[in-house]
């Protein structure tokens, strides 16, 4: 019977890793296709004819939730290929966040106190530094 070395057991250890990489990305890009198709979904009545009750409110919090799918997904996909966790592409997610909220909740009219938008400018001015500085203080990348 033969033993498992370290690297044998290392070998085995990343074409597993390799191969739960490639269904998360599968799964990923099942996601991705299904929240477009739902976004899509009320152009299918305007085509057909049927009764338009669009509300565009709904729309338009669905699209900006989608790109923020999309930019933390990217950002998974970039943690995928790198095997390291880059700060600005995680904060990146983060600032999209931040803003769609603040559109919804211009475009809602819903009244913002002004701790609110100091909360919201305190934030994303925080965010803009941080990932600044992870861009102009990363770690060289090593080329093998």
């Amino acid at each position: 019977m033969k033993t498992l070395t370290p690297m044998d057991v290392h070998s085995l250890f990343n074409r597993a890793l390799t191969c739960i990489i490639n269904i998360l990305i599968i799964y990923i890009i099942l996601i991705l296709v299904l929240g477009l198709g739902k976004i899509l979904l009320p152009i299918r009545f305007l085509l057909t004819g049927g009764e338009v009750n669009l509300d565009l409110s709904h729309a338009i919090t669905d699209i900006l939730s989608f790109l923020v799918m999309i930019e933390l997904f990217r950002s998974f996909i970039e943690y995928f290929k790198t095997q390291r966790i880059r700060l600005h592409t995680m904060i990146d997610p983060a600032i999209i966040f931040i803003v769609r909220e603040l559109i919804i909740k211009l475009y809602t009219h819903d009244p913002l106190l002004n701790t609110t938008l100091i909360g919201f400018s305190i934030l994303l001015l925080c965010m803009g530094i941080i990932r600044s500085l992870a861009i102009v203080f990363s770690p060289k990348e090593n080329v093998s």
